[in-house]
């Protein structure tokens, strides 16, 4: 789905108007929520709106078709940035886009689907240059998270894997992740954990594998799980170990093990693809020493 990037300040009536970059202190840039998958595809079509703001009310003046040449945010602050180019001004104010646009949208920036926007600016009478609309046409071609990851460890997510197969998956996501896994599960005799998983410093994840949705432990899950703990300690005293479910999804946290959904550890691994030599696994050990969630948003902000 193409979308348009949509700005907005009173801080100056002509801010619109002359190229720049701008920023939006204050605020951080997971407040757009497609903040990884458009800062990929720049150059983008944006617009330049202006508001109300405080003792500044520039809403009559008329809106600016926008190049966005590209996105990045302040690794301390999240504080995000928009690089930009002016393409034209409108024909229309500000005020008649504005309050035709979803309320999802009514924000300092958003982003909206390209055809909704198009609709509406045939209906307030306005005609977008050709050179923005081009934007759309070939600049942007919406690519997401998923988009980056192989079928193969997509169909994680399918639920139409074997147990026996799931574990394999998870083994080999995890060793893709970068870290050095020891499975057993189906592959040796007797109860054992599905794998250990290592990484620098000495830390490790004692895991078991649940090939479902909506995962609730059950004590009997919670017992198993912390036997399986106890003997691996036993055989890496020099580790520092952890215990973890994973799972597809779940259906409730808890504090005293960890919950790695499918969904976070594939986007984990997206994010070692687009941070390629950058990435580490170290952010782990804050998670786990301080008991952390592992979210999309935690990944977001732990590894930058």
């Amino acid at each position: 789905m193409k979308k348009v990037i949509l700005l907005a300040t009173a801080w100056h009536s002509d801010y619109w108007e002359s190229d720049k970059e701008a920023p939006y202190p204050g605020t951080t840039y997971t407040q757009l929520k497609e903040w990884d998958e458009l800062s990929q595809n720049c150059p983008l079509a944006g617009l330049g709106i202006y508001i109300k703001q405080k003792e500044n009310d520039f809403r009559t003046i008329p809106f600016v078709y926008l190049k966005i040449t590209g996105m990045r945010y302040d690794p301390i602050t999240q504080q995000p940035y928009f690089n930009f180019k002016v393409i034209k001004k409108a024909s229309r104010e500000s005020i008649e886009l504005s309050i035709r646009l979803p309320s999802e949208t009514r924000r300092l920036f958003s982003a909206i689907n390209a055809d909704q926007l198009i609709k509406i600016l045939n209906e307030i009478g306005e005609k977008p240059p050709a050179e923005w609309l081009s934007l759309i046409e070939s600049g942007q071609t919406s690519v997401s998270w998923e988009d980056y990851i192989g079928k193969y460890f997509l169909d994680l997510k399918s639920g139409n894997l074997s147990n026996d197969e799931f574990e394999d998956r998870i083994y080999n996501l995890l060793t893709a992740l970068g870290f050095d896994v020891i499975q057993k599960g189906h592959k040796i005799r007797g109860e054992y954990c599905d794998g250990v998983a290592i990484f620098e410093g000495g830390y490790g994840i004692v895991y078991d594998c649940k090939n479902t949705v909506d995962f609730i432990p059950t004590a009997e899950n919670k017992r198993a799980l912390a036997k399986y703990l106890e003997d691996e300690k036993k055989l890496h005293e020099e580790k520092n170990l952890f215990n973890a479910f994973i799972a597809e999804s779940f259906g409730l946290e808890q504090n005293e093990v960890f919950y790695f959904s499918i969904d976070a550890l594939l986007y984990l691994l997206y994010k070692k693809l687009i941070m390629g030599s950058k990435f580490r696994l170290s952010p782990f050990k804050k998670i786990l020493d301080n008991k952390m969630s592992l979210t999309i948003e935690t990944i977001k902000k732990e590894w930058l």
